[in-house]
C-alpha cells in the first residue's frame, strides 16, 4: 500500500482529491447542511487531499527520483488550466457566498462562514502554484528523463528537486516575477508567463472581493 501511495501520478492524485471532496460534500449535504456551504466544505477536502500528497511525495522525492517521475507525477496540460479555472470559480463562491450571507449571520455562526472561505481561498492559492510546481518538473526533465537545457538555471550545482519547483511556482505566484532563478528557453518564458498572468488575476480577484467583504461585515 505504502508503496502505491509513493507512484501514485498526477492524475490519479486529482482523482483520489476529487472524490474526497464529492464524498464530504455528501456527507455534510445529508446531514441537512446547505448546498453552498457543503460545497464548499467539499472543495476544501478535495484540495487538502491533493496538497497532503503532493507535499508528502515532494518531500520524500530527491532529485534522482524527480527526473524519473516527473512526466506521470504532473497532469495532462489541459486538467492544469481546469485546476486552475475550478480554483479561481470555488475562490469567487466562497467570497460570493460571504457577501450574500454574512450581514444576515451573527455569533459563531458568522465566524465559521468566514474561516470557511478564507480556508477555501487559501487553499486554492496553494493548490495554483502546487500544480504548477508539478508542472515545471515535467517541463525541466524531458520525456526521456533527461535534462534539455531545463529552461530554468538555479543556483548552484546540485539538481532541482520539487522543493526548487515549489520555490519557483510560489515566487511567481506571490510576486508575478522570477527571483534568482533564470528562465532559459522559449517554451519556459512562456509557461512562466501564462502562471504570472494567471497569478496576477488571481490575487486581484480575491484582495477586490476581500474587500468588499470586509466592508460587509463591518456595516
Amino acid at each position: 500500500m505504502r508503496r502505491h501511495f509513493r507512484h501514485v501520478n498526477g492524475t490519479q492524485r486529482l482523482t483520489y482529491g476529487a472524490l474526497a471532496g464529492v464524498a464530504v460534500a455528501g456527507l455534510c449535504t445529508a446531514g441537512g447542511m446547505a448546498a453552498r456551504p457543503a460545497g464548499l466544505l467539499g472543495w476544501c477536502a478535495a484540495v487538502a487531499a491533493y496538497l497532503g500528497w503532493a507535499v508528502w511525495q515532494a518531500r520524500i522525492f530527491d532529485a534522482a527520483q524527480v527526473k524519473a517521475r516527473s512526466r506521470s507525477l504532473d497532469p495532462p496540460g489541459p486538467i492544469i488550466l481546469a485546476i486552475v479555472s475550478a480554483a479561481i470559480v470555488s475562490s469567487v463562491i466562497a467570497i460570493g457566498l460571504l457577501l450574500q450571507q454574512v450581514k444576515q449571520l451573527g455569533g459563531v455562526e458568522r465566524g465559521a462562514h468566514i474561516v470557511l472561505g478564507m480556508v477555501a481561498l487559501a487553499g486554492s492559492w496553494l493548490m495554483i502554484h502546487t500544480v504548477y510546481a508539478f508542472h515545471y518538473a515535467h517541463r525541466y526533465y524531458r520525456d526521456d528523463g533527461t535534462p534539455d537545457e531545463g529552461g530554468l538555471d538555479f543556483p548552484g550545482k546540485a539538481e532541482p528537486d520539487y522543493g526548487d519547483f515549489m520555490y519557483y511556482a510560489f515566487v511567481v505566484g506571490m510576486t508575478s516575477q522570477v527571483s534568482d532563478v533564470q528562465v532559459t528557453t522559449r517554451e519556459m518564458r512562456r509557461l512562466t508567463l501564462l502562471h504570472s498572468v494567471l497569478s496576477f488575476g488571481f490575487n486581484m480577484v480575491v484582495l477586490a472581493l476581500s474587500i468588499n467583504v470586509a466592508a460587509g461585515v463591518i456595516q
